[in-house]
């Protein structure tokens, strides 16, 4: 991994510069398909959000800016509160979001250009003259991406939701038995995918949306309001102009090779590792959408709601950590910081549940955009898969998570995780090749049609 670290941060530097540049180029007015837009904007959201990142929000809320507080990853002269978001927001602010967007145009102007099932392979060999088994191959590669990405990330938030019993019930569950609430979202995700983008897949993720304004809604007014916005505009300021050197660990912003490989190149390999799943879903949402509308939607509006998210999230973990109420040691698991941290506040058993339930359905939107993801895939690209497909990926993702989480626990995700990133190596090195194709499409198509 210490040798494709350069790799990884090049790549996200050059991601975040082509997303801004290619938005404000006049060919960003050319639309994926034809029509107005299928899903309505908030809707469009609402089904980027949960999808892109989803339960990882609830998973690190507090725990992330917390773990920065207390272990800075270099000296500063910026206050440790304010540093401490300004690295959560790196992590998840721009560049996964132009990882998202721009696989999301690579993806949509081909697939609704050509008008025919699109896969990478059809991508990458238009015209057939590669032997069938390299495009299988590469086929195959996304699929097993997809599918290991989503399987650790709903590892992890099943046993999330395992360890909300212990707040319910007062039972200390081992790992293993993470395989019940599994099953149960499973079921829902599986469900949702049946039903299809429209019925199952919009409603769940408006509910998302919903959900999460009303928790981040508690939180704001629960906490110190006035500190909370003047910590959020500063983290946000600090972000950018901190942003390029940070992106590229140049100078005084530079960070030890260890936090570098066990956060930043990490995260973005795992971002990436997630882009061609979620470009596919993201294109499917944005039928009649303009280049433009998909990578400034993406880039900004995800962005700025999850720095908001964590500013009031992390604020009112260090205001109660500085009153004692809370130790950060309680808030350093990411299966249990969360539903700690409410704990401390009034209507502790509401505000737990919420976020119990909403956890289940955002880890549902997760699986079931995946499963439909997939079975475009293993159906030719079709933009409807099969039903049958569909049950099959649904008692897929619900068997080996099972296993996972019954026979190796954490450490077997952990290797996933690893597993994972290796994977993800193979799309980071075509990625930018890939873009220039679009680029290049682009406009030659804009110069015929002048």
């Amino acid at each position: 991994m210490a040798f494709f670290g350069p790799l990884y941060l090049i790549l996200g530097f050059l991601a975040v510069i082509l997303a801004v540049f290619l938005s404000i180029h006049p060919i960003s007015k050319r639309k994926l398909g034809k029509g107005k837009p299928e899903y309505g904007l908030g809707s469009w959201i609402a089904m980027l959000y949960s999808t892109g990142m989803g339960s990882g929000l609830l998973l690190r809320a507090v725990q992330e800016p917390v773990y920065f507080l207390e272990n800075p990853p270099r000296s500063s002269n910026l206050s440790a509160e304010v540093f401490a978001l300004q690295y959560t927001f790196f992590h998840w602010g721009f560049t996964p979001w132009a990882f998202y967007g721009l696989t999301a145009v690579l993806v949509g102007w081909f697939y609704y250009r050509r008008e025919k099932n699109f896969l990478f392979s059809d991508l990458l060999f238009p015209d057939s003259s590669s032997p069938k088994w390299t495009a299988d191959l590469i086929d195959l590669l996304v699929i097993m991406t997809t599918f290991f990405g989503v399987l650790a990330s709903v590892g992890l938030g099943s046993r999330q939701l395992l360890s909300s019993s212990e707040f319910w019930g007062g039972v200390n569950w081992d790992a293993k038995w993470a395989i019940i609430p599994l099953s149960l979202i499973s079921t829902a995700a599986t469900l949702s995918a049946f039903l299809g983008v429209r019925k199952g897949i919009k409603r769940l993720s408006d509910l998302n949306i919903a959900g999460a304004t009303l928790l981040l809604s508690i939180t704001f007014l629960m906490g110190p309001i006035g500190s909370t916005l003047e910590l959020f505009f500063e983290s946000l300021f600090s972000y950018f102009i901190s942003w390029t050197p940070m992106s590229l660990n140049l100078g005084s912003w530079s960070v030890s090779n260890d936090f570098l490989q066990n956060w930043t190149v990490f995260y973005w390999a795992f971002w990436l590792a997630w882009a061609p799943f979620t470009g596919i879903f993201i294109a499917r949402i944005s039928h009649g959408r303009s280049i433009r509308e998909v990578l400034l939607g993406t880039l900004l509006i995800p962005s700025l709601g999850t720095f908001l998210w964590f500013s009031i999230f992390g604020n009112h973990a260090f205001d109660l950590i500085a009153k004692q109420s809370l130790s950060a040691e309680e808030l350093e698991s990411v299966y249990s910081s969360i539903f700690v941290f409410f704990g401390q506040l009034p209507f502790a058993k509401v505000t737990q549940f919420l976020s119990t339930f909403f956890l289940a359905t955002f880890l549902i939107t997760s699986i079931d955009s995946a499963i439909f993801v997939l079975s475009m895939y293993l159906d030719r690209g079709k933009r409807e898969p099969k039903k049958r497909i569909r049950f099959f990926w649904g008692a897929s993702f619900f068997t080996l998570t099972a296993l996972v989480l019954w026979s190796g626990g954490e450490q077997l995700l952990l290797t996933i995780s690893n597993i994972l990133i290796l994977s993800s190596l193979p799309f980071a090195v075509v990625f930018l090749p890939l873009l220039f194709f679009l680029f290049k499409n682009l406009k030659s198509i804009t110069h015929e049609n002048s």
